[in-house]
């Protein structure tokens, strides 16, 4: 049992100290020789209950999320999807306070010391001399957060792609939900106002999140994934600052731009596009962009100003 939940931890990257020390605490939701089915689900509840204890303070939120680790398998569905949103709650809840830890001159000057492009925050923690950053860095990367930088600052933000391990024990709709964040975690849309990805991606992931506001109306995170939306759709129509969708000086459109959504709309049937609101306005928006020679005219920015209202 030990040796399973060990391999649970090293696969999603959580530090040794609290591996280690989180071993212990998986014992009291197994099925002993001589325990009873009761025993058992009490035992359960107690996990759940310790797990809901370490989530409350901020010195154990990393605990917190190895015994969710440890003992969701044995959860109930719906105690399992709770305890999931629990816990992304807590990391959003923590995260101004672990930006302002990080945000310490020395502990940037540490960091920027031994960084590389695409170095992971334990990996970042193996490499710097001081103690006190090492202990910052391992509190992070153990509570669930992954280093960015931008503009010559480091940062944490949400790592979603280590909720995965939590998909197959929670409803539909945050398994989709836990697919769309950790998407975007793992290739973040834009940095510095300027896209990190191609107009292709962008097209789909707008697409992608409007496919779950239609299944998923009543969602527990409806709401955040339509306010992703909102703003995955703007990218699609408008770009962003320094990737505009319109060239500032000839008010033409990005070729590549306007390739990847002829390529989208092709490739759709007339149904699907009739079913997707996105698709329905990209191809109206095409057709003028025809009528005008790809060039932004007062019609379509009438048309720009109706779907955005």
């Amino acid at each position: 049992m030990q040796r399973k939940l060990l391999k649970q931890w090293i696969s999603v990257g959580l530090s040794s100290t609290i591996a280690f020390a989180g071993i212990g605490f998986a014992v009291s939701s197994v099925l002993l020789p001589g325990q009873t089915e009761a025993a058992a689900a009490t035992a359960t509840h107690s996990s759940y209950d310790q797990f809901e204890q370490r989530l409350k303070k901020p010195s154990t939120l990393g605990w917190a999320k190895a015994t969710l680790i440890n003992n969701i398998d044995e959860f109930s569905l719906y105690q399992a999807t709770i305890a999931t949103l629990h816990l992304e709650n807590a990391q959003k809840a923590y995260l101004p306070t672990a930006q302002q830890r990080i945000e310490a001159t020395a502990i940037q000057n540490d960091i920027n010391k031994v960084y590389e492009p695409g170095m992971t925050m334990n990996t970042v923690r193996s490499k710097v001399t001081s103690s006190k950053t090492k202990i910052v860095l391992q509190d992070l990367n153990s509570i669930g957060y992954k280093l960015e930088t931008s503009e010559g600052m480091f940062y944490p933000v949400m790592d979603y792609k280590s909720f995965k391990v939590f998909k197959p024990y929670v409803k539909p709709d945050i398994q989709a939900y836990i697919d769309l964040m950790a998407t975007e975690s793992q290739q973040p849309s834009t940095a510095d106002a300027a896209l990190r990805i191609g107009w292709d991606e962008v097209l789909e992931r707008t697409l992608a999140k409007e496919a779950f506001l239609t299944k998923y109306k009543s969602s527990n995170r409806t709401a955040a994934v339509k306010e992703a939306f909102v703003l995955s759709r703007m990218y699609t129509f408008y770009g962003t600052s320094n990737t505009p969708l319109f060239d500032y000086d000839s008010m033409t459109i990005n070729p590549e731009a306007k390739a990847a959504y002829e390529k989208a709309l092709t490739s759709k049937t007339s149904s699907e596009i009739k079913a997707s609101g996105v698709l329905t306005e990209l191809q109206e928006f095409l057709k003028l962009l025809d009528q005008s020679d790809d060039t932004k005219t007062q019609a379509i920015n009438d048309f720009l100003k109706g779907i955005s209202s």
